[in-house]
């Protein structure tokens, strides 16, 4: 229904004004005053033993939430029955009965956590994966929550939410969730599906902990999108053993449970260091049921704890000596200056940025300077070369003029060193695909050449050293657009040393230069067949390049996990007179 979501979120907003109270303060009850917080779920029978430096989140009782404190946690409340306060999206509750409610929650909190202020998640909202327009009940629903959330802001609480499902943020619901995050804490459930434990495990520890990495990201930026910022947002983490309910699905052995654990708190670790989210969170560690029993419970959580802060739990030792202790493992851990690291190659952040200024952004120049990474391992460029070609660049598209030159590079942003570079890129691209030997063309796609290329200009030649514009041969037919231009103006019989594109050539013309269609045949059909073999041979190197680029990028470490795209990214596009 059009307009229901703006007149119900106005109209909890202007009831919860009505009912103002005092704030939250940060760092009341031993809780810190700095991002990010951790906060674990330990009420039911969650083997987790308090120790200073713990927020614990606990659901009832007074007794061992005091027991709590006294071993130096800080407890807030974790209201397992939302639904009883807000009702459901089928059936919301009168909305002329939140106050009341909000009101009781909070005292009975207070007495729970022992603090005057207290930190009270709501579990969990129905229905965020729904888009609008809202039916009439589930807007209800939902001005409900936003009013239960205002409401115990109001009284002095902290209220948080958890929220299980992708949420629906477009549409009017965007403007819910803001207020909503005015309100309260956003607390997004993290959950492992598509890969889930058991195949992010297989991965290994770089890739998996660069794939929890990213999903995490990209659970936050959901709200950042629509205006949320980071610190109203908090990530939970599930660590639930029964079947189908996130958690550990199943993954076995116990170490490779134990190894995920670790990796997963590690991964939270630094994606809330670089969002500067509110915190994580961690639910799961009770079994709730028989199906949720699990021997491994308690090292799990032991390792969970050791993970962030080791005076916390003695991880290692629980785990056994099996245990990878490491936590540097699938990590990122730059030296300064680098983006990426690949194995034993890198990509610098001074590369990518001067390289971006070429093509306008980091995407693209990123993906280049791997492929560069590629070309240099597989076919080093003896510089000599390069200056050979840069000089006949010069001599050809600048009249001989260097400063002309110059002046190129500088309206590109380029400098002569990195334009060398892209040079040597396209040399050793040209000298990896002289090796393939790509499946011959067809007789029909021979004769479509001959037809349609019959003007082309060809000349029999010798160079030496054996040609990329020859096929990589020491003689043959030089083909106009593809041999350089010295070599169609040479006179016959005479052998000269020329400067290409390719480098330095000795090259003799043993024949004038003629068109396509006056040459034998055979001849001819061995022109369309070199060719065609070299546009064979692109096709070739774009798979042999992307083989090559993931191969590397298996087990790399990137900045933020921003890893290159794979494919060939001629930067002789944005400065053409560098290209052939």
């Amino acid at each position: 229904m059009k307009g229901v979501v703006a007149i119900l979120v106005v109209a909890a907003a202007a009831l919860a004004v009505a009912h103002r109270g005092p704030q939250a303060a940060a760092g009341d009850c031993g809780i810190p005053g700095t991002a990010p917080l951790w906060i674990d779920y330990a009420g039911h029978d969650a083997p987790i033993v308090p120790k200073p430096g713990m927020i614990l989140a606990v659901s009832s009782g007074t007794v061992v939430p005091s027991q709590m404190r006294a071993a130096g946690a800080a407890t807030i409340m974790f209201d397992l029955n939302l639904n009883n306060r807000v009702g459901t999206t089928l059936a919301p509750a009168d909305p002329a009965t939140i106050p009341a409610k909000a009101k009781r929650l909070f005292d009975f909190a207070v007495t729970v956590t022992g603090c005057e202020h207290p930190m009270i998640a709501e579990n969990e909202l129905f229905g965020a994966q729904t888009p609008t327009p809202w039916s009439t009940t589930n807007a209800q629903y939902r001005a409900n929550v936003l009013l239960l959330l205002q409401e115990l802001a109001n009284l002095g609480a902290t209220p948080a939410i958890t929220i299980a499902n992708p949420p629906y943020t477009g549409g009017d619901a965007a403007e819910w969730w803001r207020e909503a995050a005015k309100a309260a804490i956003l607390i997004r459930q993290v959950y492992f599906t598509s890969p889930g434990p058991k195949g992010l495990y297989k991965l290994g520890p770089e890739r998996a902990s660069r794939s929890m990495r990213k999903g995490m990201r990209g659970l936050i930026s959901r709200f950042s999108e629509i205006g949320i910022p980071a610190s109203r947002v908090a990530l939970e983490l599930q660590f639930q053993s029964a079947a189908g309910q996130g958690g550990r699905q199943g993954l076995q052995p116990r170490a490779a449970w134990l190894e995920f654990v670790k990796l997963e708190a590690l991964a939270a670790k630094q994606v809330a260091a670089e969002t500067k989210i509110q915190g994580i969170w961690s639910w799961g560690w009770p079994s709730f049921s028989t199906a949720g029993n699990d021997p491994d419970k308690g090292a799990a959580a032991c390792v969970y704890l050791w993970t962030r802060d080791p005076k916390l739990c003695d991880g290692p030792k629980l785990a056994g000596v099996s245990f990878n202790k490491s936590l540097t493992v699938g990590q990122i851990s730059l030296p300064a200056g680098v983006r990426c690291t690949l194995g034993p190659h890198s990509i610098l952040k001074a590369d990518v940025g001067r390289t971006a200024a070429l093509t306008g952004d980091l995407g693209s120049a990123s993906s280049a300077l791997l492929q560069r990474v590629v070309l240099r391992a597989q076919m080093p460029v003896d510089p000599a070369t390069v200056l050979a070609a840069e000089r006949a660049i010069v001599r050809d598209r600048f009249g001989g003029s260097g400063s002309r030159y110059r002046a190129s590079l500088a309206a590109l942003h380029l400098s002569v060193r990195d334009a060398r570079a892209i040079v040597a890129d396209r040399i050793a691209r040209d000298l990896v695909k002289a090796r393939f030997r790509p499946r011959p063309p067809t007789s029909t796609q021979m004769a479509e050449f001959m037809t349609t290329y019959a003007g082309t200009q060809v000349r029999l030649v010798t160079a030496s050293p054996e040609a990329p514009w020859l096929g990589g041969a020491a003689r043959g037919l030089a083909i106009e657009t593809i041999a350089p231009e010295e070599v169609f103006k040479l006179p016959q019989g005479r052998q000269r040393t020329i400067d290409t594109l390719d480098g330095r050539f000795r090259v003799r013309a043993l024949g004038p230069a003629l068109p396509l269609y006056a040459l034998a045949p055979s001849s001819a059909a061995n022109v369309a067949r070199a060719v065609l073999g070299r546009f064979a041979k692109d096709a070739v190197y774009d798979r042999w390049l992307r083989t090559q680029q993931s191969a590397l990028l298996a087990n790399a470490v990137c900045a933020r996990d921003d890893v290159p795209s794979t494919g060939d990214v001629d930067l002789t596009a944005w400065a053409p007179f560098l290209g052939a």
